[in-house]
């Protein structure tokens, strides 16, 4: 894909509501919120995050696509561009894979081996919440019987799963999503924020003003000062047992039982290389001041 085509793709990918969204907007994606979505949609920018596990998701895309073809028999076709619901324009999605001239589909996946387990019996949608999200949408928009999921864990073992058309499933998927555009997209509506994360974007800076705490607020706050005060002493707790283990061990590096057995180790770590900043600006003021950048201050929450 071009540079040119690839900014068109992220600029589509703004009008409307895909697979990998949808499973962040009903809570299934564990690494993006329904208010990362609503962003993504109605924000400017059209920067793409990437990282080593996406890299190699879509680097070895048509290496598990291929495999599956060679041991199903079956053709696959890699179909060309969006597709987009019948009714819902705002509902589309990209496909990896046609089967058999369009029969059905076939979704390629890759998995660490940490991640082994939430993958069930092979054969079965005993899949990712995320990942079953994802197919049943796809197969509501596309009006296939089913989809294949093929799997590569760990680098090498790889397994076939099955999705079955669940009509109730998809018809709760395309109403959220349904929901979700029309009422939070086009209203520019921001959907509740569920995590830390999702607040200090929703809420970047302060405005100086002061609001006055309800009733409610105040038992809530009392309650999270008690549970602070509990989590300050559990923490003095576990350090005073950290500090009498290490005294026991003083140079020594594992700790067993009578068997054998591990209980604690207490290794030395690899040394690392850090920048002396103070050093550097001593020296090479400079220098120091064409590398600085300014980053915008967080908002910090105290309890008084």
């Amino acid at each position: 894909m071009s540079m040119n085509s690839h900014e068109q793709w992220l600029k589509e990918r703004k009008t409307y509501i895909g697979g990998s969204d949808l499973g962040s907007i009903v809570g299934v994606n564990k690494y993006k919120s329904a208010l990362d979505v609503y962003l993504d949609k109605t924000g400017d920018s059209i920067e793409e995050i990437t990282n080593e596990k996406c890299y190699w998701g879509n680097r070895l895309e048509s290496v598990v696509a291929d495999e599956y073809a060679k041991r199903t028999g079956n053709q696959v076709v890699e179909p060309i561009g969006l597709i987009r619901h019948s009714k819902y324009p705002f509902i589309a999605c990209n496909i990896d894979r046609f089967v058999n001239g369009g029969e059905y589909i076939l979704e390629c996946k890759t998995a660490g081996l940490m991640m082994a387990k939430e993958w069930g019996e092979v054969g079965t949608n005993e899949i990712p919440d995320s990942y079953k999200c994802q197919v049943a949408y796809y197969a509501a928009i596309t009006d296939v019987p089913k989809v294949d999921i093929a799997v590569l864990i760990g680098g090498q073992e790889f397994r076939i799963y099955t999705y079955i058309r669940d009509r109730d499933l998809e018809n709760k998927l395309i109403q959220v999503a349904v929901n979700f555009w029309n009422n939070h997209v086009l209203t520019k509506t921001p959907p509740e924020p569920c995590n830390s994360i999702d607040f200090l974007n929703l809420y970047q800076e302060s405005n100086g003003l002061e609001i006055k705490a309800d009733d409610k607020l105040i038992e809530n706050i009392y309650q999270l000062k008690s549970l602070k005060e509990q989590e300050n002493d559990i923490k003095n707790k576990v350090s005073g047992l950290q500090d009498y283990i290490k005294q026991y061990m003083k140079d020594n590096e594992v700790l067993v039982d009578d068997s054998g057995n591990v209980f604690v180790t207490w290794k030395t770590g690899k040394a690392r290389q850090t920048l002396d900043a103070k050093k550097l600006q001593q020296e090479h003021k400079a220098i120091y001041q064409q590398y600085l950048y300014e980053c915008k201050a967080p908002r910090t929450f105290r309890i008084k």
